[in-house]
């Protein structure tokens, strides 16, 4: 039964998401939104509402903060050495060369620091405000997004209007891709969390591993889709825009549901979220030494 659930779960996690990135690029088409666009804001923010879900379900339904904050901080490792790597290994990843584009490496860096600043400052700090810093990451996010529009303006990005369904059939999809993610995450988290009283096992410790990877599914189809149409370009978007969602959007949502229970000198958590810091600094510093190369060629 907890094998079933947990199966079952990450089959309508990958689904539902699935569902809603295809009507959600399906509707930025029909209201004439830039494909860049649509991969690092739609398509990542479709792409995240696993990890939504299944925080909301591992606070809500089995009350774990540590499955919570364990799942971001784990997707987030998984986003960049897990798909990235697989997407780069079906084909080279070419950066753009797009002002805008060249600096989301360096914004997310940024973001992922304050992020983990503030996450050093809460488990630290007993008497803090953990809703005034999740006020914070929500002002942070809504000023990344509005710089992101205005990058899309200024970059003057082609746009498609090609559809391939109805707007009708985009919100019937988007509706029912809600529903599997529900579900899917409930019931995931359900048998996640008994798969580690099962074992013994420290719920932080599956809230790094099993549920991070389950809900970083949809960013590994997404990739690897991208990857095999030669557009890693909309997979690397898709994954900084994900990184983002998570660190600010849901680090926030945890703080705002949880105040009071935010684990204090979690040695784990701390561990990984200072891993996931380093690693996302070295994927920048890479991305970086790509730009300044002085052959197109050696991108990738």
């Amino acid at each position: 039964m907890i094998l079933l659930f947990i199966v079952g779960g990450v089959f309508a996690l990958g689904l539902g998401a699935d569902m809603i990135v295809r009507s959600a690029i399906n509707l930025a088409n029909i209201y004439k939104i830039s494909g860049y666009f649509i991969g690092f804001t739609v398509v990542a923010l479709g792409t995240s509402l696993p990890e939504l879900a299944a925080t909301v379900q591992a606070i809500s339904v089995t009350d774990s903060i540590d499955i919570a904050l364990g799942n971001i901080i784990g997707s987030n490792i998984a986003n960049i050495l897990l798909i990235l790597g697989v997407v780069s290994i079906i084909n080279p990843i070419i950066f753009s060369e797009k002002e805008g584009q060249k600096n989301q490496p360096l914004m997310v860096f940024a973001i992922t620091l304050i992020a983990t600043a503030i996450f050093y400052y809460l488990t630290n700090n007993q008497n803090s405000n953990p809703i005034l810093f999740g006020i914070i990451l929500v002002v942070i996010f809504f000023v990344f997004l509005i710089l992101q529009y205005r990058s899309e303006l200024a970059d003057e990005a082609n746009i498609s209007s090609t559809s391939n369904f109805s707007q009708f059939v985009s919100y019937l999809l988007l509706v029912i891709g809600l529903v599997f993610l529900y579900f899917g995450s409930k019931y995931f988290i359900i048998g996640s969390q008994q798969l580690a009283i099962s074992f013994n096992i420290s719920e932080t410790i599956i809230g790094l591993t099993l549920v991070a990877f389950g809900t970083s599914l949809p960013e590994l189809a997404t990739g690897i889709a991208a990857a095999l149409r030669k557009q890693s370009s909309l997979a690397v978007g898709t994954i900084l825009g994900s990184n983002v969602y998570n660190i600010l959007g849901i680090f926030a949502l945890i703080l705002f549901m949880k105040p009071e229970q935010f684990p204090m000198g979690s040695e784990i958590l701390m561990t990984n979220i200072t891993i996931m810091t380093i690693i996302t600094f070295l994927f920048v510093y890479k991305v970086c030494l790509l730009y300044t190369s002085p052959s197109p060629r050696d991108r990738g």
